[in-house]
């Protein structure tokens, strides 16, 4: 088999520099190729790509005006304006870990480092090239969506000896066809004729979610956990682990394992939106705040910005909020950034059936600085204009909007509306499980948690222990952060007149809780007095001799 590379081929750099894009087109015109096209934009990128098929792209990573070189390749990718048979090539002087895993989840062909001699780009191109050019069939039967074919193709191909240079690749291949064509029991016998012959990390991955698929999870744990610790493989196992918990409904544990993924590559923005859907079922606002906050970050330029995104980081910031003091420094901070969001929305976009959904997370806001009976007058208003064709998130905002200001019955119909929804359209189980949440827990409260929280020191200071203390357990179920509501929570536990009527171990449970979170948390100088009142009035709770 002929191995050498052909350099009639067509090779399109990106790069805005112009000094870097002389070096490049130098290079490789020393190299011996002569079909080189250049741009320095995004956007002329996309334009060249639809005029022409190239053999090669080489992609400087920080693209300034607009999209960056990692938006372009996804977007390539996603339009099919990037072929499977092109090489793709990122160049970047920037090796900082996360934005390597980020690049690397796109899967280009090769990451080369800044600054690097003619010597290094011409080994990897030509590595690249070799590549296309002798599996150009399977990459062209997998860009036509036929992967059975390709499957067929790839077998005739280990079959023959001259390819043994390609083996390693063909059976990585082979292994992601067999689970996209889901033939699970000959993946798992496949990944463990591989692993017999050599611990290779794809091999490895491969088993670990076939076994998941085949719903052999002890296995799939067991293995995970070992990948974890291998850096070419601790990304996907860390998403795998958690796709585990959830289904084990460990919802927690779940978050903190998809929390670490997102740290290792925070571009990815369906890891971002899982991670928002179980901080919400987790009631950690903070967390949902930030993955929100983080979606609008790196979408933008890219062609996932769109006026959602915003909106749900307005609402994100205000379920945040709520669990803060009125007038703390952070909650200032977030309704500064809400309103941003919000102004973002009018700039940038013209779609008006956003108009609505701004319109509710106005009432909301109101709501925020307690214009509860003005968010309810906006609220009944709009009731008149709510649209039939609103997206599953905007409507569950406006549910949560009519609960919060008091108008239980048409928030409870909505939700009822939703969850009928959800069940036709099959919606996403980590939303299905928030929705289902959400709908029994404002079910059992007649208002906001915030409010809940006030109106349980209300019937604390009118002696109606038991009422206080079901209505401050419960508000900390849906603000289980919250150290002030923990502190109200310990204080009823340890110094009502009359204890409330719980078992001796429920109540030991819920103190070590409310310590606990009160430790982690943060209180007010007032909050901070009563708290020290407690540890001198209970010393034996507070482990003091």
């Amino acid at each position: 088999m002929d191995m050498n590379v052909t350099h009639d081929v067509q090779i399109l750099i990106i790069d805005e520099q112009s000094l870097a894009q002389s070096y490049l087109k130098f290079a490789l015109e020393k190299l011996g190729y002569q079909q080189i096209n250049v741009a320095d934009r995004a956007q002329d990128a996309i334009q060249l790509c639809k005029t022409r098929q190239y053999d090669l792209i080489i992609c400087a990573h920080n693209l300034q005006k607009g999209k960056d070189g990692f938006q372009l390749y996804e977007e390539l990718k996603a339009r099919g304006l990037h072929k499977l048979s092109t090489g793709f090539i990122f160049i970047s002087a920037d090796t900082d870990p996360s934005l390597v895993y980020s690049v690397i989840e796109l899967q280009p062909d090769e990451f080369l480092a800044k600054p690097f001699v003619i010597g290094d780009l011409e080994v990897r191109i030509e590595r690249v090239l070799k590549r296309k050019q002798r599996l150009k069939p399977v990459y062209q039967l997998l860009d036509n969506g036929q992967p059975d074919r390709a499957l067929e193709v790839v077998n005739t191909e280990l079959a023959k000896s001259a390819n043994s240079a390609f083996y390693p690749l063909l059976l990585k291949l082979k292994g992601d066809l067999l689970l996209q064509l889901k033939q699970h029991d000959a993946a798992e016998q496949f990944f463990n004729a591989m692993l017999d012959i050599q611990p290779f990390p794809w091999a490895r991955i491969g088993l670990a979610r076939t076994l998941l698929l085949l719903n052999k999870d002890s296995q799939a744990l067991s293995l995970l956990q070992q990948l974890t610790r291998r850096p070419e493989t601790r990304l996907e196992a860390l998403d795998c682990i958690a796709e585990l918990e959830f289904r084990q409904q460990q919802f927690d544990d779940a978050q903190q394992h998809l929390g670490q993924a997102a740290s290792l590559a925070p571009r990815n923005l369906l890891r971002q939106q899982k991670l928002l859907q179980l901080s919400r079922i987790n009631h950690d606002y903070e967390t949902q705040y930030q993955a929100a906050q983080s979606m609008v970050k790196f979408s933008r330029h890219s062609m996932h910005e769109q006026p959602d995104l915003y909106l749900n980081m307005a609402r994100a910031g205000i379920d945040f909020a709520l669990t803060l003091e009125q007038d703390d420094e952070q909650s200032l901070r977030l309704n500064r950034q809400i309103n941003q969001c919000l102004s973002t929305i009018r700039q940038q976009f013209s779609d008006n059936r956003k108009d609505f959904q701004q319109e509710v997370i106005q009432a909301r806001l109101l709501y925020l600085k307690d214009n509860k009976e003005k968010a309810q007058q906006l609220l009944k208003d709009l009731q008149e204009k709510a649209p039939d064709d609103d997206s599953i998130e905007d409507a569950l905002d406006r549910a949560k909007a009519l609960h919060e200001v008091g108008l239980s019955d048409p928030a409870n119909k909505l939700f009822r509306q939703i969850s009928l929804r959800c069940q036709r359209e099959g919606a996403d189980p980590m939303f299905s499980t928030y929705l289902q949440q959400e709908q029994q827990e404002r079910a059992s409260m007649p208002f906001g948690a915030r409010e809940l929280n006030n109106n349980a020191v209300h019937l604390y200071q009118h002696g109606n222990w038991q009422e206080a203390f079901k209505a401050f357990e419960l508000a900390l179920r849906v603000m289980p952060k919250s150290a002030a509501i923990a502190l109200n929570l310990l204080q009823t536990i340890l110094s009502a007149p009359r204890r409330p009527s719980i078992d001796d171990s429920r109540q030991e449970t819920l103190i070590l809780r409310c310590l606990d979170i009160i430790e982690q948390g943060k209180l007010n100088p007032d909050q901070l007095k009563r708290y020290q009142k407690l540890k001198e009035k209970h010393p034996d709770r507070f482990g003091a001799p």
